[in-house]
């Protein structure tokens, strides 16, 4: 007996829905960039980076377009202020949403279509009382991304780039089956390059990317997205840090078919947004 069209439909959202959310919040997992796995026991490394630069970069980012993400780059060194004004001809300001959850989590995020399957995710939120240094031991922690996902997330394996030198790893995560209809995704397996940035005296940036099949031998073809880049800014504020996050994906048609109202609500984008959110608590909780 054939679904009602109507049921395929949120099916299919709620599919999206929750398969954006894993993959962002697994780019948060994904820059426990130092926490190298050896005989299944999580090592902790000292934080290194590619480069130091003493200022941002001043030279600003060409503008993101509707319809051209592809052509988009985040740069390097750039604050969160400088890509925050070339997201501009796409979304405003008051387009970012707050959100509380019951578990803890807080921050506010946004979500843009951008035509050609591409979404743009994007989050915000502070820790308190903490260095982005900590920030970021934290968010390279693999034991903090199986306490947060221990529900979706199978296994992460965090390795250093060493033929790349300080501050390149490689994450290769699996994730746990998702129901699709009256079926399932099967394991999911992907990998993801990070590179993380020193400026000034004590900020961060963590740029992370997916690997391509053609590079990544280990990658299932049921990944949701089939590019994924996310800028992450950490920067000092008084005794805090700000963590903005800004991701582009291209939607996988081949997980999130086209049936699905994806690009004209953004919906797996907002959650998706949400899900980076885990930080906030965690700092709150210490």
């Amino acid at each position: 007996m054939a679904l009602p069209a109507k049921f395929i439909v949120l099916s299919s959202t709620r599919l999206a829905i929750v398969l954006a959310c894993l993959f962002i919040k697994s780019v948060f997992a994904s820059n426990k960039l130092l926490h190298l796995l050896n005989n299944n026991n999580s090592s902790k490394l000292p934080i290194t980076y590619t480069r130091h630069r003493m200022r941002y970069q001043t030279i600003p980012l060409s503008q993101l377009k509707y319809g051209q993400a592809s052509q988009f780059s985040f740069g390097r060194f750039h604050s969160a202020t400088s890509i925050d004004a070339a997201l501009t001809s796409v979304r405003s300001n008051g387009s970012f949403k707050h959100f509380c959850g019951r578990d803890g989590r807080e921050g506010y995020y946004a979500s843009t279509p951008l035509g050609d399957d591409w979404v743009l995710a994007e989050s915000r939120q502070i820790a308190y009382e903490c260095t982005p240094k900590d920030v970021l031991a934290a968010y390279l922690d693999g034991e903090n991304q199986r306490k947060y996902n221990t529900d979706k997330v199978r296994d992460i394996t965090i390795t250093k780039m060493r033929s790349k030198g300080g501050g390149w790893y490689r994450q290769d995560m699996v994730l746990k089956p998702q129901r699709i209809l009256s079926g399932s995704t099967g394991e999911m397996r992907y990998t993801q390059v990070i590179r993380v940035d020193k400026i000034g005296s004590g900020d961060y940036n963590a740029y992370v990317e997916l690997l391509g099949f053609d590079e990544d031998s280990k990658s299932t073809t049921l990944r949701p997205f089939d590019i994924l880049k996310v800028n992450v800014n950490l920067s000092q504020r008084g005794p805090d840090v700000d963590i903005c996050a800004t991701g582009l994906m291209k939607v996988n048609r081949g997980v999130v078919p086209n049936l699905i109202v994806f690009d004209a609500a953004g919906i797996a984008g907002s959650m998706a947004g949400k899900g980076t959110l885990w930080l906030s608590r965690h700092f709150r909780k210490r």
